[in-house]
């Protein structure tokens, strides 16, 4: 065999075996990339229910519908959630009630402030205890354009199954300014009740 030839072959396997190992780094490289965690941005649907002293010795239940919203999740973990609902869902036992909160300029005033949201400036991961995962939200809510910053703690009990708990005092929202609402508390009690999908 021609000891050119033969030189030029060995370089030629040489540099074709780099080129292999080169191109299967690539293709692993890629493959690994592809496989990790990328964020998953799940909606959420569900209802808010809140208490508020009355007279002191009395507690007006009631609550909310048709929470819309959107989670981030990044391998797993909350990192992003803002989620609106409808003030005219507002509903509690009596009717007549609920058509001067939702009617009369010094309560929610739904005509002129349909919506109601929160947005998640902060979340912080707390712990998680069994199949429980714990975060707190450092957020804005914006009530009757109004926006003002509110702390919730957030508990996702099942992959789809989350419930949200917060106190806000409505007062910061100018919600019941006016004298009638002299004999109810400030401090508004409010659990959210979310689904996942």
């Amino acid at each position: 065999m021609d000891p050119v030839f033969s030189c030029y072959g060995s370089m030629a396997l040489i540099l074709s075996s780099k080129m292999i190992r080169t191109l299967l780094l690539a293709i692993l490289f890629l493959v690994s990339s592809a496989l990790v965690a990328q964020p998953v941005e799940r909606q959420l649907t569900g209802t808010v229910t809140f208490e508020i002293k009355e007279f002191v010795f009395s507690t007006v239940k009631g609550g909310f519908s048709d929470v819309q919203g959107q989670a981030l999740m990044n391998s797993g973990m909350l990192t992003s959630f803002e989620a609106c609902l409808p003030a005219n869902t507002f509903k509690t036992s009596i009717a007549a009630r609920d058509k001067n909160v939702k009617e009369k300029q010094e309560y929610l005033d739904v005509d002129r402030f349909p919506t109601i949201c929160f947005t998640a400036d902060k979340i912080d991961f707390v712990g998680k205890i069994g199949d429980e995962t714990t975060y707190d939200m450092q957020g804005g809510l914006t009530l009757r354009d109004e926006t003002h910053p509110i702390s919730v703690r957030v508990v996702q009990r099942t992959n789809s199954e989350w419930v949200a708990t917060f106190t806000i005092d409505r007062t910061q929202w100018s919600v019941g300014t006016g004298p009638s609402s002299l004999a109810i508390s400030n401090t508004v009690e409010l659990v959210a009740y979310l689904s996942l999908n």
